[in-house]
């Protein structure tokens, strides 16, 4: 009788030698996964193991329970911000940032901003800057406005000090004449620029978000996890509360499975 699910109706002494490799090959893949099956406390199951409506009462408890974006998650931003403001040539400058979705929030940066980093990473502030500098300027750039509360594109002022120790009369003609059209334009660049970086910015970090709390990433974070679970979803145990659980009960060999 203990014998019938792997030969069948027909009784041992006919079955043939497939049938066996077959039932032994059954019995190996499930004694396998036995042996590798984690241990936990009894009652208590992985989120794969729940039911679809379990599985739907832990996602919206995950969603909820501001684990999804985090202090480490938010420092990460940060250097992601300011490795791409490097990028761009505004490697002194310091980011501050809000995003919650609320009125005033937004990406800023604000300090130094240095003529050769911004030549090096920026076409087209290279070519502006080169022009001043054939008329004689020599240009400095800092980005104002921090005010402790407010951080988005327009919480920025870019101020430009231009200074040139050549005499306007040793001046050509045409560079006369050219040079403060020159330096509006670069200072309309300059501002208009510093905005689509920070809009850019906010944009992305907000992406980035909002994928965090959609359902898909969610489910997926929490099949990768070795939380447990009550039957109805509640979350029984953390990741490294069942790992110190599992070292305890390896030391008092009390583990259930």
């Amino acid at each position: 009788m203990g014998n019938a699910g792997c030969f069948g109706e027909r009784g041992l002494g006919r079955t043939n030698q497939t049938e066996v490799v077959f039932c032994q090959m059954k019995l190996s893949e499930l004694r396998q996964k036995y042996i590798i099956a984690p241990k936990r406390p009894k009652g208590l199951r992985f989120f794969d193991e729940l039911s679809d409506e379990a599985k739907e009462f832990a996602v919206e408890n995950e969603r909820n329970s501001g684990r999804r974006f985090d202090d480490d998650d938010a420092l990460f931003l940060t250097e992601d911000f300011q490795q791409q403001l490097n990028e761009k040539g505004f490697e002194a400058v310091k980011v501050l940032w809000s995003l919650g979705y609320c009125q005033g929030d937004g990406v800023a940066f604000y300090g130094r901003v240095y003529v050769d980093d911004l030549k090096t990473k920026d076409s087209r502030a290279k070519k502006l800057i080169e022009r001043l500098e054939t008329a004689g300027d020599e240009i400095s750039i800092e980005i104002t406005g921090a005010n402790g509360w407010y951080h988005h594109r327009n919480s920025m002022t870019v101020e430009i000090d231009f200074e040139n120790e050549t005499d306007d009369e040793d001046l050509p003609a045409r560079l006369k004449i050219a040079r403060p059209v020159w330096r509006e334009d670069f200072e309309s660049y300059l501002s208009e620029r510093v905005k689509e970086i920070s809009s850019e910015l906010e944009k992305s970090a907000y992406a980035e978000i909002d994928y965090r709390y959609e359902d898909e990433t969610i489910r997926q974070d929490l099949g990768e996890r070795e939380d447990l679970y009550e039957k109805d979803g509640t979350r029984a145990m953390s990741e490294s509360e069942f790992e110190n659980w599992k070292k305890s009960e390896v030391l008092f060999g009390k583990a259930v499975a």
